[in-house]
This record gives structure tokens, C-alpha cells and sequence, in this order.
């Protein structure tokens, strides 16, 4: 990005999950996005460059590991941000679509993209500095995958349904995703491995221009391939 805003991917085999920290120099400012349950990898990293951790989002709950955010909470001081959608047993701020975080050349902004969960967010990420109109990346967690989109059938035992989850992805992606710019840097959290999806790839990032021509499940009528 720049000298000033770190943009860190980090990726646990295992589970084929990614994870990332975005940093401001100029703040000493760091937020991390779907945390793993280890955190000190994040922590130690902050610290290497000089930043604090006072900012940890989730996109969604994670029911395929356990998540980081209370530890860096409770180490860091840090403030957890849910989908406005989530209910959740400890303090949250809940954020909506529009809602903006901001510190020094970073701007998070949210998109809310239910579908794969009822409280699934998507975040945008602007560097002030280069362009506060278009974003730079966006972390679309389980919503938009490379290669595929989440799956809408994993909450039934809450009470939803496949297809009125599909109905709320189908929105997701076609109103709220797919209207960003081809050239932003796609960062889901997950890649190939996960159960969250049937064809993801095994690519670490993508572009929305790549994935709106060449992933199966955002084609016209995906379900005819």
C-alpha cells in the first residue's frame, strides 16, 4: 500500500483460514479482522512495528474455530465490532451498513452482506492517502470466496433456512459486492480446504474483477454450469 499503512495476511493451514492486521504508523493504530485463537502472533507483530492493537472485527461468528477476539480484548484493550444483526454474551459496538472506522490514512467501512450467517459483514478497506473515493481491498469472510461464494445451509439448526439465507447471499453479492470496482483486492476468510465452500481456491487474494468473470457461483446462472 505505503510506507505509512500495513496490510498483514495471515493463513493457518489447518483450518484454512486467514486472518489480517491493518496498521496506521502515523497513529501507532492497528485492527485485526477474524482473529485466531493465537494471538500473540498479532500482538508481537504490532509491537515489532510500533502499533497497538485497539480494534478487533469479526464478519461473522465463526463456528469452524475459535475466534481471538475476547483474548485481544482483554490484553489489548481492544474494542470488538459484530454485525448489527449479532447477539452476542459480551460488549460489542454493533456496526451497520455505511458505519466507518477510521485512524489516520485507514478507513474500514462496512457492508453488511448477510447470507452465509444472518449477521455476516463484509469491510472495506480506503487508504486515505492513495484514494478515499474507491477501496482498496475488501475482507468479504464468508460471503464472496476465491472461487466461490459461502454456503447458506449451515444455520439451520438456528432456525433459518437454506433458501431465505440463499435469498439474503443472492442480495449480498449482487447488490453490495459486485457493485464495488473490479480492481479491489479480494481477502475472504477462508481458502481451499474450508467447509464453508465446495470450489474454493487456493489462491491467498483475487480481485472482484477476476472473480466476477471467473467464479462459477457469480455467473448469470451458476446453478446451470
Amino acid at each position: 500500500m505505503d510506507e505509512d499503512v500495513i496490510l498483514k495476511q495471515y493463513y493457518l493451514g489447518c483450518l484454512a483460514h486467514a486472518s489480517y492486521l491493518i496498521g496506521d504508523r502515523s497513529t501507532q493504530t492497528a485492527a485485526v479482522i477474524d482473529p485466531q485463537r493465537d494471538v500473540d502472533q498479532y500482538i508481537e507483530f504490532a509491537r515489532q512495528e510500533g502499533l497497538r492493537i485497539r480494534h478487533v472485527l469479526l464478519t461473522h461468528f465463526h463456528a469452524d474455530f475459535l475466534a481471538g477476539h475476547l483474548e485481544l480484548r482483554d490484553r489489548e484493550g481492544a474494542r470488538i465490532y459484530l454485525g448489527a444483526r449479532g447477539q452476542a454474551e459480551y460488549e460489542f459496538v454493533p456496526v451497520k451498513d455505511g458505519d466507518t472506522l477510521e485512524f489516520g490514512r485507514v478507513r474500514l467501512k462496512i457492508l453488511e452482506t448477510p447470507g452465509h450467517t444472518p449477521e455476516s459483514i463484509s469491510i472495506l478497506l480506503y487508504n486515505l492517502r492513495q484514494d478515499p473515493s474507491k477501496p482498496y481491498a475488501a475482507f468479504t469472510g464468508d460471503t464472496l470466496f476465491i472461487g466461490d461464494v459461502g454456503r447458506p445451509d449451515l444455520r439451520a439448526s438456528l432456525g433459518w433456512a437454506a433458501a431465505e439465507l440463499g435469498s439474503l447471499l443472492y442480495h449480498s453479492l449482487r447488490e453490495k459486492l459486485l457493485m464495488l470496482p473490479d480492481q479491489t483486492l479480494i481477502y475472504p476468510a477462508h481458502g481451499a480446504g474450508s467447509m464453508c465452500g465446495k470450489n474454493l481456491g487456493k489462491e491467498a487474494v483475487s480481485t472482484l474483477g477476476i472473480q466476477r468473470t471467473g467464479n462459477y457461483a457469480l455467473q448469470p446462472n451458476p446453478a446451470g454450469r
